[in-house]
């Protein structure tokens, strides 16, 4: 990969850059970026970084302060070619937070399309985070890692090759474990012991066997029942018989009762059986009732009309008595007003005197007492005529109540007729019946009858309930069967679930030795065996350059009572000795720092973690140095910007320097200015010249 061209717009201290100028390119090889400190030479890597992966990358720093003061908005374009196919990525924001990011491909005619959809980590197939770790070395990290501890070394070896796929192993491995460990605990909630199941089918077959066998005892009694009752009469028989007699029970009931009652009332009359035995007998006798009945009706209406005469005559008589008792009474006044005044009589009108008055007076008397007289005679007669017309009504009723009594006799008798000739019917047909059907009835009694009526009752009531009970019998071993499918499935389920969860625990023991050789994987065989190896082989090359030959064979081994982190050695060739880096002079140090940093860099773009990781490696093969050279004298600057034109490790290797740079250094330059007055940088581009 080679970066072709820089564009930036209102990027920090930039308020336009455009490197190269016109059409030309970035070279291959090593660029330096010179200016003096504060400038703006760390501010062009930085915006390299920052249109590849954003503000993320920056830790602790926001996108809008990456914008120049005073503007609202900010872009970067940077062009770069990969795997002979030109590209360039545009990245445009603002303060108010608004952001965007395209990536642009170039077809073979030159024109340039928009890739839609992309990530530019799984794009260069690196993280934000190795690529601070790797592209970019940081001002100040050289020396760092001159001077690192041997854990902090071997945690950074891990974070740089990726190593933390490790950790990511043990987290999916942990995660695996949990989700195994929990599947089976599901499928142990789940699980029933097979034994269990097992005992319930035994259970529920010895209960199928037990109801197969009153099933069986059952039918045997249900078979002696129906052929029993084949024996029988039919039903139709038995209810004919059965009405027959009830009918001749009935009619004997009602014949003895109005026999009864006849006879019972015929006591009580002056008349006997044999009076019944012919109608004209009972009408004669009705005759004479009828006669007598006539004679005092009529000899009861002579006295009522007898009496009427005579309560009129009492009557007449009464009305005389009192009329004379108001004459004596008016003339009686009459004669008492004569004492003063002359009085008329008042029944004939002449002068009332005292002899007219008594002579009058002694005529009523008289009178009066013969109606009197007369009014008891009357009254005598009245009472006499009463007890005639009572003796009469009471003949006439005892005539009435014989005429009532012989009528209901006759009723009594005519229905006591009735129902005998009935019940001889009955009998006759009983007998015709009985004689008919003699063969089919061992008892043609009535009790017999009844007997065998009650006893089909009971039969068939009982083989009703007989086959109601095989019947549940049945659907209760259907069920059970049914049950028994069932639990055989669930025992089949058992065994399956039994087969998953020892699958299961299978796969767990798996994770477990997975998980301890990961560990020890990542401890002995990665780090020492591969990793560190190739490490010190790369480095090996460019410590001997960079020490005028003094030092190499660059040991690396693990320390520690758990072996967690590296000690570094190295060879002495002035006394053949290995030597901690700790007796190495500063410059020494920095210089063994900057091959370290170097290898680590190279062998990004060519190692695997593992042997079957696949082959993704950092499509980003350039360097981004920012002063690591600061620390060094001019002696070892100059021998490791000698190496570091001539090696062809990375493609491109932009490198700030704000030191002096030794003449016989020929190579590509940027140069950066500041106007202090605006304090806006300017940066230009200078290629190295071929000498012919």
């Amino acid at each position: 990969m080679k970066i072709t061209k820089l564009i930036f717009k209102n990027f920090m201290g930039y308020k336009q850059l455009n490197l190269p100028d016109g059409e030309d390119d970035f070279p291959q090889g090593l660029i330096l970026v010179s200016g003096n400190n504060s400038y703006g030479k760390s501010t062009i890597l930085e915006g390299i970084l920052f249109a590849f992966f954003g503000s993320k990358i920056f830790t602790g720093r926001k996108a809008e302060s990456f914008i120049t003061y005073g503007q609202n908005k900010a872009e970067l374009s940077v062009s770069f070619s990969l795997d002979n196919i030109k590209y360039y990525i545009y990245r445009k924001w603002g303060r108010s937070g608004s952001a965007s990011v395209k990536l642009f491909e170039s077809d073979k005619k030159g024109m340039y399309r928009e890739i839609k959809k992309f990530n530019i980590e799984e794009f260069f197939e690196i993280s934000k985070d190795q690529a601070m770790s790797t592209v970019f070395v940081r001002q100040g990290e050289v020396e760092e890692l001159a001077n690192i501890k041997g854990a902090k070394l071997r945690e950074m070896i891990i974070d740089i090759f990726r190593l933390n796929i490790i950790d990511d192993s043990l987290r999916y491995l942990d995660k695996e474990s949990k989700s195994k460990t929990h599947e089976k605990e599901k499928f142990e909630k789940s699980r029933v012991p097979i034994e269990r199941i097992e005992e319930d089918i035994k259970r529920i077959e010895q209960e199928n066997n037990d109801n197969k066998k009153i099933i069986s005892e059952k039918e045997k009694i249900m078979l002696e029942y129906e052929s029993t009752l084949k024996t029988y009469p039919s039903n139709e028989l038995i209810s004919n018989l059965e009405n027959l007699y009830k009918n001749k029970e009935i009619t004997e009931e009602k014949y003895k009762s109005y026999k009864n009652d006849f006879e019972t009332k015929l006591k009580n009359t002056d008349l006997n059986l044999e009076d019944f035995t012919s109608l004209e007998k009972i009408k004669n006798k009705f005759n004479t009732l009828d006669n007598s009945k006539r004679e005092i009706e009529a000899n009861k209406e002579k006295n009522d009309k007898k009496k009427q005469a005579t309560v009129k005559g009492m009557g007449k008589t009464k009305g005389r008595v009192e009329d004379i008792s108001k004459i004596i009474s008016k003339m009686e006044k009459s004669l008492q007003f004569t004492e003063n005044q002359t009085a008329l009589c008042p029944t004939c009108q002449s002068e009332l005197t005292k002899e007219h008055y008594d002579n009058v007076i002694q005529n009523f008397n008289d009178e009066l007492a013969l109606n009197q007289k007369k009014i008891k005679e009357i009254s005598q007669l009245i009472k006499n005529n009463n007890k005639d017309i009572e003796k009469c009504q009471q003949d006439l009723d005892k005539i009435n109540e014989q005429i009532t009594i012989i009528q209901n006799l006759e009723k009594d008798f005519e229905n006591y007729q009735k129902y005998d000739i009935e019940l001889t019917n009955i009998q006759k047909e009983l007998s015709v019946f009985l004689k008919k059907n003699k063969e089919r009835f061992k008892d043609s009694s009535a009790k017999g009858i009844k007997d065998i009526s009650l006893e089909i009752e009971r039969l068939t009531t009982e083989l009703k309930l007989i086959k109601k009970e095989i019947a549940e019998k049945r659907a209760t071993i259907k069920n059970n069967q049914t049950r028994i499918t069932e639990l055989s499935n669930e025992i089949k389920k058992m065994k399956d679930l039994e087969k998953k969860i020892g699958e299961i625990e299978i796969d767990l023991e798996h994770i477990i030795k997975a998980k301890e050789f990961v560990r020890r994987f990542v401890t002995e065989y990665m780090v020492v065996k591969r990793l560190v190896k190739n490490i010190t082989l790369k480095a090996d090359r460019y410590i001997k350059d960079f020490t005028s030959g003094q030092y190499g064979e660059l040991m690396l081994d693990l320390t520690g009572t758990k072996k967690t982190g590296l000690s570094l050695k190295i060879k002495d060739y002035f006394n053949g000795q290995y030597e901690p880096i700790e007796v190495l002079s500063g410059g020494d140090r920095t210089a063994l720092g900057m091959a370290l940093r170097l290898a680590i860099s190279e062998l990004m773009s060519i190692i695997r973690p593992t042997k079957e990781s696949p082959k993704k490696n950092p499509k980003i093969n350039f360097l981004l140095l920012d002063e690591p050279l600061a620390a060094l004298d001019e002696v070892r600057r100059e021998r490791i910007l000698k190496h570091l034109t001539k090696s062809k490790a990375f493609s491109q290797i932009f490198l700030i320097t704000h030191t002096a740079i030794p003449s016989d250094i020929q190579t590509h330059k940027i140069l950066v200015e500041k106007d202090h007055s605006t304090g806006i940088s300017h940066a230009k581009f200078e290629k190295q010249s071929v000498i012919l």
